[in-house]
């Protein structure tokens, strides 16, 4: 495999780990201005590198497809404390 691919094949799974973020993020109705300005912006830049080196990006997947609930996501996801932290207030 040539270096440009490895390249291509690694941009590719940073937007696909990020899509997933931001579909979480969604589902948990994060309120975006609330996550952009914890700590400075650190503690959300903390949540996109976690996601981005996280292994659990299936059961990630499986549980947006699923339906679950909040319990669900906590039982495996690094960011669910951030997340529940950052919820809108409906």
């Amino acid at each position: 495999m040539r270096s440009g691919q490895r390249q291509w094949l690694q941009s590719e799974r940073v937007w696909r780990q990020f899509t997933l973020m931001d579909l979480v993020m969604e589902r948990m109705r994060v309120d975006p201005l609330v996550a952009t300005r914890k700590c400075g912006g650190t503690a959300m830049a903390d949540a996109r590198n976690t996601c981005l080196g996280c292994s659990f990006h299936r059961q990630c997947r499986e549980w947006l497809e699923c339906g679950s609930d909040f319990a669900g996501l906590a039982e495996f996801c690094p960011n669910a404390g951030f997340f529940m932290e950052c919820r809108l207030n409906l």
